[in-house]
């Protein structure tokens, strides 16, 4: 085989993990300089005002959170902005993030979607024993301003997550390559991510991966991000903010819950400390939904969409 084959294919286009590859070198590069700019421009604030350690700190907490997210998000943009323009010759609408047109019912259904299935995972593990609920007891103020800051939190990672996921690398490598390989590829780093996070099992990591087929399918369905951006956040809000349950591991909460959850019997079942994504319940729970979220015809592809790719 050729250079020029190793680099182009038959069109005489670069191949899609090579473009991949650039994309993902130029977030490293845009992602962490956007989080200098904008640490500065956050330092220069909090030089003047202080953080402080009373009330307020958790406030400050979140800003720290949406700030670093933020970075990340301009660094994934503009990685796309300039692969797109310089490497596939496509219109940044393509990327799927056009609101028109239905976005904000598939982002509705995704979310409600997946808050369903995590109330389907606590009564499973309700009923086996598995789980135990308390309520929280918090001012009626403080409980909305918690729920307000874990949604915004929520939604922000969520979004970052799929554009760095099921953006890009996966749109370009499903014009190249067979859909099987173009999902599988980028659900695996989606996995892998998480492999470092507190308490991660094998299993927790096969299941994270399964969670990136999932959203990748839905994706698949719309064409478009907001269905998995929906799922996503849902999915975690859900899973911390209303249940109390850890998320991937990380038990620092944002906001506030509305529920204690206490877990008991085998990680192996419930997922333990790692939270529900470390069991074979969710395992369960993810294979199901992905086949009926690809059978289902409630989420077609917009015209303008498929016009636009």
């Amino acid at each position: 085989m050729t250079a020029r084959a190793i680099l182009f294919n038959a069109a005489g286009r670069v191949r899609a993990g090579w473009r991949v590859s650039v994309f993902f070198a130029l977030f490293f590069a845009l992602g962490p300089l956007g989080g200098v700019i904008l640490g500065a421009l956050y330092g220069a604030l909090t030089d003047v005002t202080p953080m402080s350690d009373g009330p307020s700190a958790p406030a400050e907490a979140l800003g720290v959170h949406l700030l670093a997210y933020s970075a990340l998000i301009g660094g994934t943009l503009a990685a796309s902005a300039i692969c797109l323009r310089w490497l596939d010759r496509r219109p940044f609408r393509s990327l799927g993030l056009r609101w028109r047109a239905r976005g904000w019912w598939e982002y509705t259904a995704g979310f409600g979607l997946a808050a369903g299935m995590m109330t389907a995972f606590v009564l499973a593990a309700g009923v086996l024993g598995r789980l135990h609920l308390s309520w929280e007891e918090h001012p009626f103020g403080e409980m909305i301003r918690g729920m307000f800051a874990a949604f915004l939190f929520f939604n922000v990672a969520a979004a970052f997550e799929e554009l760095l996921f099921r953006g890009y690398p996966l749109q370009t490598l499903l014009l190249d390559v067979h859909p099987a390989i173009a999902v599988s590829a980028p659900s695996l780093l989606f996995g892998l991510g998480h492999a470092g996070n507190p308490n991660a099992s094998m299993l927790g990591v096969c299941n994270t991966v399964l969670a990136g087929v999932w959203l990748s399918i839905a994706y698949l369905k719309t064409r478009r991000l907001w269905l998995p951006i929906g799922l996503h956040a849902g999915w975690n809000f859900t899973m911390s903010a209303i249940y109390g349950l850890t998320v991937s591991g990380i038990q620092d909460r944002i906001g506030t819950s509305l529920c204690r959850a206490t877990q008991e019997g085998p990680a192996w079942l419930t997922g333990g400390n790692y939270g529900p994504e470390g069991g074979l319940l969710v395992t369960g729970l993810l294979i199901g939904t992905s086949f009926w979220l690809w059978r289902t015809p409630h989420f077609p592809p917009p015209e303008e969409t498929i016009a636009a790719r």
